[in-house]
């Protein structure tokens, strides 16, 4: 297997490919999947209600593993896995599995908002993420950098998630994604079939956002005369939510916060807020 690496800075999120469903062996899935019971390791990525998950493939085949590490060897099918037939046939269908660490359902109940992120912080190593929607809106949106965008039912996406990305749903069901995790020298090297593929994300899926106003601006820095230590996480939602509307990057959102709490005058509030960025975007 290949070893352990960063991926290269030149491959970044991108759709890979478009999956055609068997959608009756897919929805009879999906009503296991609405019955199935979910972790909630992350709930502190969350504003409102967490998005949850279910590990169908791991480093030891049971359920108490949840959380993702790199191990030696290949991923093993739990429980989960194993009552989920098509999904299966999907995993081995697509992607190398000598090359794969986990595999999880995640869903995003209605109204979730993730804090903006990067993932494998607390690794030596990035891994290769890949995601497959299973079940989605046009209400519920994904965003890296300066790109709002949808991730469709049948399209997998590469996720470069050591980068900063968040996602939302306003949708009023619960939103899943089958995501898969790998160590790998390589996108290519994962999947069963080569994609023809350009990193960045296509323009059809790519979501308008209007111009954040000055008089918004304003308001937003005005926010410094109410944020204390109950609030933050509220403002911060706010701020979150109002970034897939407008052109606010993920990556200043704990730059607004900073602002915000910095002119506050409460050191103690700059204080967490710069320790949440911290977590979130630097080390944990």
């Amino acid at each position: 297997m290949t070893e352990t690496y960063k991926i290269p800075s030149a491959q970044r999120t991108g759709r890979l490919a478009a999956v055609t469903f068997d959608d009756a062996r897919l929805a009879q899935d999906l009503a296991v999947m609405d019955r199935l019971p979910y972790f909630d390791s992350y709930s502190d990525f969350a504003f409102g209600r967490a998005q949850r998950g279910a590990m169908l493939w791991n480093s030891d085949g049971t359920l108490k593993t949840s959380l993702i590490s790199d191990y030696p060897g290949s991923a093993q099918p739990t429980e989960h896995g194993r009552a989920l037939p098509y999904v299966s046939e999907l995993i081995t269908a697509l992607f190398r599995i000598e090359y794969l660490k986990f595999a999880r359902l995640l869903v995003l109940p209605p109204g979730c908002v993730m804090v903006p992120h990067r993932d494998y912080l607390e690794l030596d190593k990035d891994m290769i993420r890949i995601h497959l929607p299973l079940r989605t809106s046009e209400r519920c949106f994904s965003s890296q950098g300066d790109r709002v965008f949808h991730m469709r039912a049948g399209e997998m996406w590469f996720l470069d998630a050591s980068r900063t990305h968040t996602v939302a749903s306003f949708w009023d069901v619960e939103r899943i994604h089958l995501t898969c995790d790998f160590v790998a020298g390589s996108v290519q090297d994962v999947l069963m079939t080569p994609a023809e593929w350009v990193p960045g994300v296509p323009a059809e899926n790519v979501v308008e956002r209007r111009p954040l106003l000055a008089e918004e601006s304003e308001a937003l820095l005005g926010l410094a005369h109410l944020i204390d230590l109950n609030n933050y996480r509220d403002i911060m939602a706010m701020l979150t939510k109002l970034h897939f509307g407008a052109d606010i990057q993920a990556d200043d959102i704990f730059v607004w916060m900073k602002k915000i709490a910095a002119a506050s005058g409460r050191p103690e509030v700059l204080e967490r807020v710069t320790q949440e960025a911290d977590y979130y975007l630097v080390h944990r």
